[in-house]
């Protein structure tokens, strides 16, 4: 609808088409949703490039303890700051520590490399070694007996990190079910202001409608940031599920008990019964919709310790966090403003914690402290962050130190309080060179009436706006024909819209996937053209599903079989093309779009959706 209409816009919105870059500006950051899962679940590394333009794409690192099958680019320009976000989904191969290395960017003639990330992969769980099938000597056929000789659900191994080895034991409790949901938390008796992961699995061992409402769990006494989502897969008494993962950051408010209540999903199951178009048409109408929901997770939330604690302890707890101090600039004239900002780092949430009290600083006027934060997901948790700002005077000339600030936060696993401080600053202030006043007393003016007018305090940017109200309003009233006029444009464009929209999305999608093709002159171009055809002619979009997920709804959109097989095979050829070392790229690409072009040609002549 956007590129529909951006033409029409221009014409009165005009653009300036040219943006600043500030190439000692960019940063690169890479983040994982989870450090530790099993063999069976997914990983999505996700990698952040802020303030660079143009098309390029990072480079990884060898990874051989994974298989990569699905990528996704998403690129934001606001103001004319350009950020890019890469996302990779993958699966590991096998157990053990796993270390994603540096990525790299060669961009302005610079090379930008991230820090490494340690990943733990767990083997699937197992049945207990206690686990008895053997029937009971006497031969009894009773309840308890059956029970016994049923095999109890295999549990996750022992090392496992608390969250994902309750999520893991809980599903196997449900292995009876087509459908369910539970939830855990990484640490039951936090401190007040700790944050601790809730993660929320919804379990499904057959398919279900694509449009499943999920609703977040409510929650009492607790502060709640969404995190992440991802997906695995977990076998239980022999039935293979996939799961939907959301996790949160939680955080207790006070001291007391705290509650995260039931999340659910309203789902509509589908068999595998292959329907015709009619019946698909209706099928939502002749299946019932279900609604599932997981257990409630309660908290007990402690107060941190009075022992102890330092007057700069304003809440925080965790570890691993920084401060900093800076000044906006070392040297000014008595009597000038100088910005004081205060950075403090860390993980958990900074947002309900205090704001910093600054003591007091001999020889200048020290106003109140503004602060603001903020959250960012950092490898299956939060990293957030809180800027205190104020202004101080100056009131002499002279040299002088800003003391070093001490900020404190309790550290759960040290059981203590830790301090860090800023650096001390160091501030030049001269004598002012300012004499005048503002004011002209010699330029005094007699009124008539005993008075005089000494001068003005209100300054009007401009004061003849309303002296001719008449011609005013009528100049405003006149541009109602650019209003109507406007609303015209958009009444038929509305039309425009309603004019058979899918039949003339699914003409252009062909012939605008084929114009990608002709520029293509790298694998993930044409991956780009291919994925965009897919979205257009069938509603399926590659960038966030599996290979696997891709052909089964493309088989359940009418694509037949013969070109979802045609379509695996060069998927497959393109991502190996893609995430293969840097020398060996571009080397088919030719070929690939030859392939792609044929493909997306049968696909058109084939069944719609």
């Amino acid at each position: 609808m956007f590129k529909r209409f951006f033409p029409l816009f221009c014409l009165f919105f005009p653009l300036a088409a040219h943006a600043a870059l500030d190439l000692n500006g960019v940063t690169m950051t890479a983040s994982v949703n989870k450090t530790s899962l099993t063999t069976e679940d997914e990983l999505t590394l996700t990698v952040t490039v802020d303030g660079a333009a143009g098309n390029f794409t990072p480079q990884l690192p060898s990874l051989p303890a994974f298989n990569v099958y699905a990528r996704s680019t998403a690129k934001q320009i606001n103001n004319f700051h350009a950020v890019s976000t890469f996302e990779y989904i993958m699966l590991p191969r096998f157990p053990g520590k796993a270390v994603i290395g540096p990525i790299t960017l060669e961009y302005g003639n610079k090379t930008y490399k991230t820090d490494p990330i340690t990943i733990t992969v767990y083997r699937a769980g197992a049945a207990p070694k206690n686990a008895s099938s053997t029937p009971k000597p006497n031969g009894s056929s009773s309840a308890s007996s059956a029970a016994t000789r049923k095999a109890a659900p295999a549990q996750a191994p022992a090392d496992m990190p608390p969250l994902e080895r309750d999520l893991y034991n809980l599903a196997a409790r449900n292995g009876d079910k087509d459908y369910f949901m539970v939830a855990a938390v990484s640490q039951k008796n936090p401190y007040v202001n700790q944050t601790v992961t809730l993660g929320v699995r919804f379990y499904y061992s057959r398919p279900f409608m694509d449009n499943a409402p999920y609703t977040d769990p409510n929650i009492s006494n607790l502060f709640m940031e969404s995190v992440s989502s991802s997906e695995g897969r977990q076998t239980i008494d022999g039935k293979t599920y996939g799961y939907i993962e959301r996790r949160y950051a939680v955080s207790g408010v006070t001291a007391g008990q705290a509650q995260a209540g039931a999340a659910s999903v309203k789902y509509v199951p589908t068999g595998s019964v292959r329907l015709s178009v009619f019946d698909r048409m209706f099928a939502a109408v002749s299946q019932e919709a279900q609604t599932v929901k997981s257990n409630t997770v309660k908290l007990n939330v402690r107060s941190t310790p009075a022992n102890g604690k330092p007057k700069s302890f304003y809440g925080a707890v965790g570890s691993g966090y920084s401060i900093s101090a800076s000044l906006d600039r070392n040297e000014v004239e008595a009597g000038e403003a100088v910005n004081l900002t205060v950075n403090v780092n860390g993980p958990g949430n900074l947002k309900p914690t205090s704001d910093l009290k600054l003591p007091a600083l001999p020889g200048f006027k020290v106003y109140d402290v503004a602060s603001s934060a903020g959250t960012v997901p950092n490898n299956g948790g939060l990293k957030s962050y809180k800027i205190f700002k104020t202004v101080i005077v100056p009131v002499s000339s002279g040299t002088y130190t800003i003391p070093a600030l001490d900020w404190s936060y309790f550290d759960p696993a040290a059981k203590g309080y830790r301090t860090i401080r800023t650096k001390p600053l160091e501030i030049k202030v001269i004598p002012s060179s300012k004499t005048d006043t503002g004011f002209d007393f010699g330029a005094r003016m007699d009124l008539g009436n005993g008075f005089r007018q000494l001068g003005q305090d209100i300054r009007y940017l401009k004061s003849d706006l309303a002296q001719d109200d008449a011609t005013f309003l009528a100049k405003l009233a006149a541009l109602n024909i650019v209003s109507y006029l406007f609303m015209a444009l958009l009444l038929f464009a509305g039309i425009f819209a309603l004019l058979d929209k899918q039949s003339l999305a699914g003409k252009r999608a062909l012939a605008r996937a084929k114009a990608q093709l002709k520029k293509a002159w790298t694998e993930e171009a044409v991956s780009d053209a291919l994925d965009t055809y897919l979205y257009v002619r069938y509603g399926v979009h590659t960038a966030s599903l599996p290979l696997r997920d891709i052909s089964a709804a493309l088989k359940r959109r009418g694509c037949p079989a013969d070109l979802v097989q045609r379509f695996e095979n060069l998927w497959q050829r393109l991502d190996a093309a893609r995430f293969a070392p840097a020398e060996l790229q571009n080397q088919n690409t030719a070929e690939l779009a030859q392939l792609a072009a044929e493909l997306m040609k049968e696909m058109d002549k084939g069944g719609r959706s």
